[in-house]
């Protein structure tokens, strides 16, 4: 019998990357053809757009991390750093920290869109316009609901399942494939740029980025993938749930816009905290080589 597990750890970068990039993309075409076969194809019906989010997002960021962990490592669930549970003092910090971090964010964002490209590449810039009012469109029909089954199941479609299949994903996998030359900034910076660029959303580019450097830097320091995925669990969470309070007749405070325009006070406090709690934070954390 064939032994598997551990099979390929003496990979080099290059051919991880390749297995990592082929698996992803068997496994998303898989997963959409499974979305076609039991879940009707229809790109209209919100419910089908549900299914394809779910399908996309196990097949193309979940399923092959956790398949090729078992083949580069003897031990794959280290291998990813999923094999220990954070302490309650980290995870208090990490959803206190994502809260705070809010307006410096909505700042970052109001920032980002500013940025014009060369009129060369105005055409180019007017598609990615139309390209991201198309997503956000699309983005309030998955959170337009009011019920709490429906709030549970945006937080869980919405916010727990990207989290964890892009934290596994890229910090778990592409991050640890970069790091095997042992440079953990250089992997850290990379994997946070393909992050965000592969959103595909320029105009958000900017604070996207940062944030997968924070997650990056968090999985460096601490040596466990849960807390990146709680903190852009959180980041999701929060987001939907204010939505939905909001459309619901609640009365709260404008979450996204919180830190730009007459509370821009509160996005440049929020930054200074920001930096204060991360330089803390790593004072208290001990340095993991991965």
């Amino acid at each position: 019998m064939i032994r598997l597990k551990g099979i390929y750890k003496q990979n080099g970068v290059f051919s991880n990357l390749l297995l990592l990039l082929g698996t992803a993309v068997f496994f998303a075409v898989m997963a959409i053809a499974i979305w076609k076969v039991f879940f009707g194809a229809n790109p209209t019906e919100i419910n089908s757009v549900r299914w394809l989010q779910f399908a996309q997002a196990v097949g193309l960021f979940i399923v092959p991390p956790l398949v090729l962990a078992y083949l580069w490592s003897d031990k794959p669930f280290k291998y990813l750093c999923l094999d220990k549970n954070p302490d309650i003092v980290n995870v208090l910090f990490i959803i206190l920290f994502m809260m705070l971090v809010i307006p410096f964010v909505n700042l970052l964002g109001e920032w980002n869109q500013q940025l014009k490209l060369p009129h060369a590449f105005a055409a180019i810039e007017a598609q990615m316009k139309a390209s991201e009012a198309e997503i956000a469109l699309l983005t309030k029909k998955l959170l337009d609901v009011h019920s709490l089954k429906g709030l549970f199941g945006n937080v869980f479609l919405i916010a727990f399942i990207p989290a964890f299949g892009e934290e596994l994903f890229f910090r778990g996998a592409l991050q640890r494939i970069f790091q095997n030359k042992k440079n953990a900034i250089m992997a850290i910076w990379i994997t946070a740029f393909i992050f965000s660029a592969i959103h595909f959303q320029f105009y958000g580019f900017v604070p996207r980025f940062l944030m997968g450097v924070f997650f990056g830097y968090l999985l460096v320091w601490s040596g466990n993938l849960w807390l990146p995925i709680l903190a852009h669990f959180t980041n999701n969470a929060v987001a939907i749930v204010f939505y939905y309070l909001k459309q619901n007749g609640f009365q709260v405070f404008d979450i996204d816009t919180l830190g730009t325009g007459n509370t821009l006070w509160a996005g440049c406090v929020s930054g200074l905290l920001t930096l204060m709690m991360i330089i803390l934070y790593r004072a208290k954390l001990r340095t993991t080589d991965l």
